[in-house]
């Protein structure tokens, strides 16, 4: 499974990245999610002429036995309230597993159980989209999981 932080709105693709690596640090430190999973860093690709690659785009996390989905949804819904008011709003979590993706906005019990079903297997691959997320389609998967 890999996960990043989408910020909608006038918020550039950089604070995106820079939201996604804080984000990685938030989970390492959460108790309920941390000990259970383990996280890599995806890195965008360097640019002709750059010294090494950008920021990162995507946490690719590997979970244990003990990984909670709701965890994991609560973890992102308060690290989200931790950021200044007018940046929230703008926050998305971004959740792909093989061919699903799905976009975690409210960090409901509902969404929680959406993920559950994506993980297992369970989801509807190709499914629209609602209001609150839903899984479609990803492009570009790297095989992380």
């Amino acid at each position: 499974m890999r996960i990043r932080i989408e910020v909608v709105g006038s918020v550039k693709n950089q604070d995106a990245s820079q939201l996604t690596e804080a984000f990685a640090r938030w989970l390492v430190q959460d108790r309920t999610v941390g000990p259970h999973v383990e996280i890599s860093r995806i890195r965008s690709e360097a640019d002709d002429g750059a010294m090494s690659a950008g920021l990162v785009e995507w946490l690719g996390l590997v979970l244990n036995s003990g990984f909670s989905v709701a965890s994991l949804v609560y973890s992102h819904k308060t690290f989200r309230a931790s950021l200044p008011p007018r940046v929230q709003p703008t926050v998305r979590l971004v959740v792909e597993h093989g061919d699903s993706r799905m976009v975690i906005e409210a960090g409901s019990a509902e969404e929680a159980a959406q993920i559950t079903r994506l993980l297992t297997g369970t989801g509807l691959p190709g499914q629209a989209p609602g209001p609150a997320g839903g899984t479609l389609p990803s492009s570009g998967a790297d095989g992380a999981s």
